[in-house]
């Protein structure tokens, strides 16, 4: 689940706390709007608020914030470090994600060492713009031969979710589908139960 640093850090506690309160597995900070000491300050009130609980926080795009907060994981896009050179940043305990685009994209993420992959964009996306759609195709063809831990991507929504886990890909990332719903708690809780109801 991605959500960004909200307006005021009190909004962005509200949401995060609402979420992990609803069994979100894993939450995503992506922001990139606030400088890096407001962002810090989020990604240390998200690890708070995680700790102990079964949530697991990801920084998004930045080693050394991800360093500074005691993140679990940092997620990385193709234009940003490697995962072979982010690590020597992280260090060994710390997962690392790596988004892609392509199935050669998955084999080079998997040989630098990446812990678990995005994939996609599976559809249009409000928070990133894409001139080429991989979609479900791509889903198929990494559910087929990549055995690290992989997440869609991109536009996933509770009415398009069912084609998506059809893939063999079991896991989702999402962000406006929650965050922008009348109750985004609830809106998680549904997404979360609708994955566990696909058949295997």
């Amino acid at each position: 689940m991605l959500i960004d640093g909200r307006a005021t850090l009190d909004a962005f506690h509200g949401l995060a706390n609402e979420l992990i309160v609803a069994g979100v597995h894993v939450l995503q900070l992506r922001d990139k709007q606030l400088d890096d000491r407001d962002l810090l300050i989020r990604a240390r009130r998200l690890r708070e608020l995680t700790a102990g609980t079964a949530t697991l926080f990801v920084m998004n795009d930045r080693p050394d914030l991800a360093v500074l907060a005691e993140a679990d994981g940092v997620h990385l896009g193709q234009e940003e470090l490697s995962a072979k050179d982010a690590r020597q940043i992280v260090g060994p305990e710390m997962l690392i994600g790596v988004s892609t685009h392509s199935i050669e994209q998955a084999r080079q993420a998997v040989f630098d060492g990446a812990d678990y992959l995005g994939l996609g964009p599976t559809f249009p996306s409000g928070t990133k713009r894409f001139e080429q759609f991989p979609g479900l195709d791509f889903l198929r063809q990494a559910a087929a031969e990549i055995a690290l831990p992989a997440f869609a991507i991109g536009g996933i929504t509770p009415e398009n979710l069912a084609p998506v886990l059809a893939t063999g890909i079991r896991r989702v990332a999402v962000g406006q589908a929650i965050t922008a719903a009348a109750n985004p708690a609830e809106a998680a809780r549904g997404m979360l139960a609708a994955i566990v109801r696909q058949p295997a």
